[in-house]
């Protein structure tokens, strides 16, 4: 049986057209025999293909007699289905223009965030490259413990695109791999007792705080004011502290 399903048509409706194509005009009797249906099913898909423009009647006398429109209604269903799928598609696209505005609206309205896991740290730390300077201070070498190779290459990046670093770190760690020998980075001592498993970043209107644990933890805020009251606080500690 040819496969009319796909224009979407039942497997009964196409049984009952195609029988119909090849007895031509007939009562329902005849068809009703050829199918293998019942009287009222016949009756029914008659009803539901002339809906379609795939069957017409004529009446002789009292008596209907159907027949089987031109196949190349076909053609017309795959016309309709193209104005529809446009249609859609506009709507589609107007909606997704309304949805991308609510996004949009919900990025501004979030200021803050929390990222788990080292493949979005290492997304954070990828970030602070395209910043122009940035304010580091705490972790005491957990960063390179938890992060390996991984930071390196982020900070010979970071190096490489003179980024201005400002380091603040535990003199424990001083001449670490996790510390900056670059004439873009300057780097302070602070006692050891200013050691910590949590590191502090601040780049453009974000502020960055890191807990260094096996499975690492970023809480991102992003606000101006929040990453100037950062900065103050560094100052503070930077003016302390021993080169």
């Amino acid at each position: 049986m040819l496969e009319l399903q796909q224009f979407g048509l039942t497997k009964t409706e196409s049984h009952v057209y195609v029988n119909l194509l090849r007895l031509g005009s007939t009562t329902s009797g005849p068809l009703v025999k050829k199918t293998e249906l019942h009287r009222a099913t016949v009756y029914d898909v008659l009803k539901r293909l002339m809906e379609k423009g795939l069957v017409d009647f004529i009446l002789k006398g009292k008596t209907k007699y159907f027949q089987a429109t031109d196949p190349s209604r076909f053609l017309e269903f795959i016309e309709e289905e193209k104005n529809a799928i446009e249609i859609k598609e506009r709507n589609v696209k107007n909606v997704i223009g309304e949805l991308k505005q609510m996004q949009e609206s919900s990025i501004n309205n979030q200021i803050a965030h929390i990222s788990q896991g080292l493949r979005a740290i290492k997304a954070i730390y990828d970030e602070i490259t395209k910043a122009d300077e940035a304010w580091i201070f705490g972790s005491s070498g957990r960063i390179y413990e938890i992060l390996g190779n991984d930071f390196v290459k982020i900070k010979n990046i970071w190096i490489r695109k003179k980024v201005r670093i400002h380091h603040l770190v535990s003199e424990r760690s001083r001449g670490g791999f996790h510390t900056f020998n670059s004439k873009y980075a300057k780097s302070r001592y602070l006692p050891k007792t200013f050691e910590s498993p949590i590191s502090t970043l601040i780049w453009g209107s974000k502020v960055g705080i890191f807990l260094w644990i096996e499975n690492p933890v970023a809480f991102v805020i992003e606000s101006k004011e929040a990453a100037d009251a950062y900065k103050t606080y560094f100052d503070l500690l930077w003016k302390t502290a021993k080169k």
